[in-house]
């Protein structure tokens, strides 16, 4: 996997508007709903949190209709949000994947010039 960088991706305005923030690993996992109704998980990317090489890690998974794929890591994040991420305790953590958390949904955001 390729090791990525904020002020690389930064610059890749078709990845930061294709990027799911309403896509959880849960919900990647099981896209039904609840409602009956199953959330399109076939384009775009998530990203997640993960434990890589004993490192907390931003994993960027390709969407697609056949099989998603990971397609890096981003480790230049601050180590308190990552951190925060891997504290979850709901049922969105799901196969040592972690939603993001929401300050590190807010920071992303904000270095992506999305708020």
């Amino acid at each position: 996997m390729e090791l990525l960088h904020i002020k690389d991706l930064k610059k890749f305005q078709g990845f930061i508007q294709d990027i799911r923030w309403d896509i959880t690993p849960n919900i990647f996992l099981n896209p039904d709903s609840g409602s009956g109704e199953e959330v399109d998980i076939t384009h775009g990317y998530m990203l997640y949190v993960d434990v890589v090489n004993d490192i907390p890690a931003l994993v960027i998974m390709q969407l697609k209709r056949i099989m998603s794929k990971t397609v890096g890591y981003i480790y230049d994040i601050p180590d308190e949000l990552l951190k925060e991420a891997l504290q979850c305790m709901d049922k969105e953590c799901i196969g040592g994947m972690y939603p993001l958390s929401i300050g590190l949904e807010d920071w992303l955001k904000k270095e992506f010039g999305l708020s």
